[in-house]
């Protein structure tokens, strides 16, 4: 088992650019990325899935920014 310093934070990844989407192309986009990256992460018995639990909150969230959005329309 590998020992980890906990004191060390994990690498930051900065962006280089940004674009807006809308939840619903943002939904799809993760929903899509997660897919392919859990299909390459499959053969890694055991690997890390602080990524899939990370990436599968967020979606949630997407999801219920949405309904929220619907709700509000539906209100005025």
């Amino acid at each position: 088992m590998d020992n980890i310093d906990a004191s060390d934070p994990p690498p930051r990844i900065t962006t280089t650019s940004t674009k807006n989407l809308s939840a619903k192309r943002a939904q799809i986009r993760i929903l899509a990325f997660l897919d392919d990256f859990e299909n390459r992460n499959s053969a890694l018995k055991g690997g890390d899935k602080t990524v899939t639990v990370q990436l599968r909150k967020l979606n949630q969230a997407l999801l219920e920014e949405r309904q929220r959005q619907k709700d509000a329309r539906k209100g005025e």
